[in-house]
């Protein structure tokens, strides 16, 4: 699904059909001048919407090896934009020691691959949406309405979408595994 469908799932929640079946068509390019700058707005809330998620709720993660040997690793230096680091680990698999600084970490011993959550890159009306940790395109939408009303000035209908892309996230974040209990003690 690209982040067209998703935009177009939006309007429906904010009440814009014409540009919902103008988007669904396959020539969008008869836009007014004030559809496509609504358009624009809708594309700058589905990314923002996006890092939210990756940074605040369902982290995405990413595996990269490396190669540092007892020194400094730059954020710059790594694929993606780094939010938090999850594991360093050596060449047997092993955890390796490490310190997180601002823009660097200092590691202490040697190091094969790093683990970390980033943000994802902007993207625009044409490009593909990767759903991690299943996230749907409804979510999507519920942030997207959340946030454009929001822009629109319409806080009491932003409160109800955000509310709704929160539980919805809310339920995707629980945890699903078996639920072990500690033994019975009898003394």
């Amino acid at each position: 699904m690209n982040v067209k469908d998703i935009i177009a799932f939006a309007c429906s929640f904010i009440g814009e059909q014409e540009i919902m079946k103008k988007l669904t068509s396959q020539d969008s390019a008869d836009l007014t001048t004030k559809e496509s700058e609504k358009v624009d707005t809708l594309v700058r809330c589905f990314n923002f919407v996006n890092q939210e998620i990756a940074s605040d709720y369902l982290p995405f993660l990413y595996t990269e090896k490396i190669e540092v040997d007892n020194s400094i690793l730059n954020f710059s230096d790594l694929t993606k934009i780094v939010v938090n680091i999850y594991a360093l680990k050596g060449s047997f698999n092993q955890n390796i020691k490490y310190k997180v600084y601002s823009n660097y970490i200092q590691v202490f011993g040697k190091a094969k691959s790093i683990t970390y959550s980033y943000l994802p890159e902007n993207l625009t009306l044409s490009d593909e949406v990767d759903f991690y940790n299943g996230l749907s395109a409804r979510i999507y939408a519920y942030g997207i309405a959340s946030e454009y009303l929001l822009c629109d000035g319409l806080s009491e209908d932003a409160e109800i979408w955000e509310e709704r892309f929160k539980e919805s996230l809310f339920v995707l974040s629980r945890k699903r595994s078996e639920i072990n209990l500690p033994k019975r003690k009898w003394f």
